[in-house]
């Protein structure tokens, strides 16, 4: 008799270790999926980043004088961002 229920249960077992088994072996192929979806869409946004900084480098490669003239107006705006920080920092957040 208790033989019997050990086998059963060890069935029981047995056929939920198949069913985690194929649960696992699906969502590892959805992973895999998922994978190189996310690598080809960052493969196509670095490309397309890539692009846009040099149109941007080419551009901005004219105005190199003026920007540094305006380089004690850059500096004004990073101190006035500071104080914002620690204004925002001190309300005690």
């Amino acid at each position: 008799m208790i033989k019997a229920q050990v086998n059963a249960s060890n069935a029981d077992l047995y056929a939920q270790l198949q069913k985690e088994r194929h649960k696992n072996k699906r969502m590892m192929r959805e992973l895999d999926l998922l994978k190189k979806h996310v690598y080809n869409t960052s493969s196509s946004n670095e490309q397309s980043s890539q692009e846009d900084n040099q149109a941007y480098a080419k551009e901005s490669g004219d105005d190199s004088d003026s920007v540094n003239d305006s380089g004690s107006a850059h500096d004004n705006v990073n101190d006035s961002g500071s104080a914002h920080y620690s204004a925002s920092s001190s309300n005690g957040d």
